[in-house]
């Protein structure tokens, strides 16, 4: 009796044995490639989702080019002859000969590929065509600028501070691709036994393994083998995970709900200390979707997409609740993330260029402003990691480089324009909200805020002066209002009561 016992649990052992020697060589070994390759084609299809977008984004450097030269000329006028209004129209001379010959430079000739087709020709299509749709994005904000143009709030906001860079065709296409992909997907499985097709006959039997046979579960180190035995079901279903376009959570997920209680003992009660299998939705964490996001986050991530830094700092702080501060792996991610972003502001310009130059160059102006309603937005959105990188990280990116190096300098030279002055500067402030500025702040403010807290005091100052040009009386009032609500949102109370003294501002702070 007690020998036909052990045959029989000699038997199922050695059949649990054999399911894994299967799964190892016919999923791990045979299957492996195939999920690999899906897993490029996807990372692919990110990729040019990803390049289509910034590649339409860089076309506005044609603009930007025709400009500076423009802008050069102009300064090039102004530093031997002075600023009078004859030097601001010898200067706006030179700027639109410049730009004539910038475009001039893009009348190339005719020059044949093997195919016979004209190679300028085709560029020069594709620069009107940029062209074309950047007037079409202007004429849609300057129709939002109008309804909202009396609204004087700090809650305005600014041409180039939020945009869309995709195009509704390139969506399209990228949703059919990964459609198709996906349905290739659904097919990996598709030749197996039914036991081995699906995760969660997979875990029933293994689990019933350990549960039946725990010592020998135990002694053949299982649970340095089940990670290795799941991870292809779970980069499966990872395959539809997309990191920076949606948020989503793992507890939604078909793998995580099946394994998150795998092994655990049918009284409900957690894992003993000793139980190794504790950590695996852990581990699949790190091991599978932690370098999915990497992925995105190093080549497909639109840093001037809030709505894309919105997801990446979700999905960020959700690996980050189940792997450990000490991952290795966790950290090379975190310094993707600050590498990114350092890279983009070193990348980045905003306009210096002064009142005389932006009055002597045409659309000058139009695009200093775009080009400061992306560093709201830049600036925004690198605010969003506040809980993940680390606050002196955030100064020397934001309040270093970003507000100090680009943004100050440019509205010191619109400061005379005392109304798109008192708006800029709102929004600088408004994007600092919840890290450096607002209610949430409390503390000792950074003394790298101290020259913005300047310039609003020197607009007070400018202020002061009831005859500016373009203000009257019921405007100043109206104007110190707005510089006392950015004092106190800058947490500088006593400066935010000399404003309401100097213009007789009754109510409250």
């Amino acid at each position: 009796m007690t020998f036909c016992i052990f045959s029989s649990i000699l038997v199922r052992f050695c059949h649990f044995h054999r399911m894994i020697f299967f799964l190892f060589k016919h999923f791990l070994g045979h299957k492996a490639p195939f999920i690999e390759e899906l897993e490029e084609q996807m990372q692919k299809l990110h990729e040019e989702r990803a390049s289509a977008i910034l590649e339409r984004r860089a076309a506005d450097n044609d603009e930007m080019m025709e400009i500076q030269a423009s802008v050069d000329a102009a300064m090039s006028v102004f530093t031997k002859s002075g600023s009078n209004e004859a030097m601001v129209a010898a200067a706006r001379t030179a700027a639109q000969a410049a730009s004539a010959a910038m475009r001039e430079q893009t009348n190339l000739p005719v020059k044949l590929d093997e195919y016979g087709r004209d190679i300028n020709l085709q560029k020069c299509m594709d620069k009107n065509r940029r062209s074309e749709a950047r007037q079409r994005k202007r004429d849609r904000w300057d129709a939002k600028r109008m309804t909202f143009l009396e609204n004087e709030s700090s809650h305005q906001k600014i041409e180039g501070e939020s945009s869309t860079d995709e195009s509704d065709s390139e969506t399209t296409a990228y949703q059919s691709n990964r459609d198709l992909l996906l349905q290739t997907a659904e097919q990996i499985f598709g030749d197996a036994a039914e036991e081995y097709s699906q995760l969660s006959a997979v875990k029933e039997r293994i689990e019933r393994w350990k549960k039946q046979y725990s010592s020998s579960y135990r002694d053949a180190y299982m649970s340095l083998s089940v990670p290795a035995i799941f991870s292809p079901y779970v980069r499966l279903e990872l395959l539809k995970w997309d990191p920076l376009y949606e948020e989503a959570d793992f507890d939604d997920m078909k793998w995580h709900s099946l394994l998150f209680n795998y092994g655990l003992s049918e009284d409900g009660n957690d894992f003993s200390p000793d139980d190794a299998d504790a950590n695996l939705v852990p581990e699949l964490v790190e091991r599978v979707a932690l370098p999915i996001l990497h992925h995105e986050l190093a080549h497909c991530w639109d840093i001037f997409s809030t709505r894309e830094t919105k997801n990446a700092v979700s999905a960020t702080n959700l690996v980050i609740r189940y792997i450990p501060a000490s991952s290795e792996a966790l950290g090379e991610l975190l310094a993707v993330v600050h590498k990114r972003l350092y890279k983009a502001l070193t990348n980045f310009m905003v306009p210096p260029w002064n009142i005389l130059v932006m009055k002597a160059v045409p659309n000058a102006a139009r695009v200093a402003a775009y080009r400061f309603g992306m560093s709201i937005r830049l600036m925004r959105n690198i605010c969003l990691w506040k809980d993940i990188l680390a606050l002196p990280v955030l100064e020397k990116l934001v309040l270093d480089q970003l507000l100090s190096g680009q943004v100050l300098p440019h509205i010191e030279n619109i400061a005379s324009d005392v109304h798109d002055a008192i708006t800029r500067t709102e929004r600088i402030i408004s994007s600092l909200s919840g890290v450096w500025a607002g209610p949430s702040v409390t503390g000792e403010r950074s003394n790298k805020l101290q020259p913005l807290v300047d310039y609003v005091l020197r607009l007070g100052k400018r202020l002061e002066k009831r005859h500016l040009p373009g203000v009257t009386e019921s405007d100043t009032s109206r104007l110190a209002r707005r510089l006392k609500r950015m004092l106190v949102e800058l947490n500088e109370y006593d400066k935010a009561r000399d404003i309401s003294r100097t213009f007789h501002l009754k109510e409250a702070l």
